[in-house]
């Protein structure tokens, strides 16, 4: 991305945040922002520049901080050989982490485990099996899983005080040259939301936009990870949405627009329209290549896939995940789809389309399963039979994201990384929009699928201040 077209100056084309009431009733009160699937709501970004912060926002998480980084994943990983992607005990799903307190964060999955799913005692170190690297859309579709549970690298502050912290920016800003590691040290200690409040207070005890001051001080990516921190996570994401439709990024779309909750979608779309006076939908028929590809971007935008309710994951709680899944219509499903790729000549793709789109994640991974079982082939072969192109690999990343998410964006990262050159701009875009959800989990399966760690390799990739804020963040 070029640094003129995110820089936070002059001449900057980076809109400014969201007001806070943009959002009108789509959103439900007291929810964390929580980027996949399940039954998280997604909050309206912040007013950074004037009138009044909600007082609950100084409390993202559901008025908790969230607890030291544990291993969620909970359960006793089951007996049976390893499989590739993590198939253990014959489970299409990567095996658990060790047991520990589920999170208060949020995340594709809700946060919700059967009656005895986690065990005590304080976190420890995590153990990773040798094995082959895996890719998302290798695995096997046999059985569910338990329930997963997510968490960030990035949590609010204990002790925020913005007074405290606009002096502090002020003050490493203040006259020849900047102290780029104090504000390091400040911004990626920092939740979004108390970025947001930070961003206010500046401006009211100093007349200055804190934005624009920091993007003169700063340049090139380094300056583009601060703007990417700084902005809320609905402009964020429609900026982003909007730089891939003028460049022809499709993974780009493919990461956001299949990946989040719905009612993070309809957040991004009204952002999208509010910042450039264009419809998300109308932009992406226009603009994108590919029937097939198009199509499943505008039916994700709608934001209307099946999520659990409130009821359902308590009742997943309770009763295990079996007790929220359909059966028949998964197997209806199965058959449905079976019909319209390989149980025909040629390719019914709007059934395909219909299925993918409507479906929770959950129902999604029992209609694998019962076509694993009834047909003997994994969804991911399938797709590469009955597919090409664009549609491919957006079936292709929608089947990892709903098996395993984290692996999802450990696959992202590695490739933003590894071959010649660095994908910068997905680089700061994956660490900084998971840093707050799952960049923990995300960390451990690069490790796991890569035998490297995710902070070695950012900062064989990086320098100087760039991969410091980086390396911030991953931790």
């Amino acid at each position: 991305m070029p640094d003129q077209s995110y820089g936070m100056g002059g001449g900057n084309q980076y809109p400014p945040p969201a007001p806070y009431d943009s959002f009108g009733g789509n959103q439900m009160p007291n929810q964390s922002y929580g980027m996949g699937g399940g039954g998280n709501q997604y909050p309206p970004p912040q007013q950074p520049y004037g009138g009044q912060m909600p007082p609950a926002l100084q409390q993202p998480y559901g008025g908790q901080m969230p607890p030291a980084p544990h291993q969620p994943y909970g359960g006793q990983m089951p007996p049976g050989p390893q499989q590739q992607y993590g198939g253990f005990g014959g489970s299409q799903y990567p095996a658990p982490y060790p047991q520990q307190p589920p999170p208060s964060s949020s995340g594709m999955y809700p946060n919700i485990q059967g009656p005895s799913s986690y065990g005590g005692g304080p976190p420890g170190p995590v153990s990773y099996p040798q094995q082959p690297a895996f890719h998302p859309q290798e695995q096997q579709s046999i059985l569910l899983a338990s329930l997963e549970q997510y968490q960030g690298t990035v949590f609010p502050s204990p002790t925020f005080n913005p007074d405290a912290d606009c002096q502090a920016l002020a003050h490493a800003m203040k006259g020849a040259g900047t102290n780029e590691r104090s504000l390091i040290e400040i911004i990626t200690n920092r939740s979004n939301i108390q970025r947001q409040q930070i961003k206010l207070q500046y401006k009211t005890m100093f007349g200055v936009d804190l934005v624009k001051q920091v993007g003169g001080e700063l340049s090139g990516h380094f300056k583009e990870t601060m703007t990417a921190l700084f902005d809320a996570p609905a402009n964020y994401e429609a900026w982003s949405l909007h730089e891939a439709m003028s460049s022809g990024r499709e993974g780009t779309l493919r990461e956001i627009l299949l990946t989040r909750t719905n009612a993070e979608i309809r957040a991004i779309a009204e952002t999208y329209r509010r910042l450039y006076n264009k419809d998300l939908e109308h932009d992406i028929t226009s603009r994108v290549r590919g029937n097939d590809f198009k199509r499943m971007l505008v039916s994700a935008v709608q934001g209307n896939r099946e999520e659990l309710n409130p009821q359902q994951i308590q009742q997943a709680r309770q009763a295990g995940i079996e007790s929220i899944i359909d059966r028949n219509r998964a197997r209806q499903d199965a058959d449905d789809l079976y019909k319209a790729g390989e149980g025909k000549w040629g390719t019914d793709e709007k059934t395909f389309n219909a299925i993918f789109a409507r479906r929770s994640y959950y129902q999604l991974r029992a209609t694998f399963e019962e076509y694993q079982r009834k047909y003997h082939k994994d969804m991911a072969q399938v797709i590469r039979s009955e597919f090409s192109g664009d549609a491919k690999e957006a079936y292709l990343s929608l089947i990892a994201c709903i098996r395993d998410r984290p692996a999802f964006f450990a696959e992202r990262l590695h490739k933003a990384i590894s071959g010649i050159g660095t994908k910068d701009s997905t680089l700061i875009r994956v660490i900084v929009s998971r840093s707050e959800i799952d960049l923990a989990q995300v960390k451990q399966r690069y490790q796991q699928m890569y035998n490297r760690s995710l902070a070695r390799d950012v900062a064989g990739d990086t320098s100087g201040d760039y991969e410091r804020i980086l390396l911030a963040i991953v931790k």
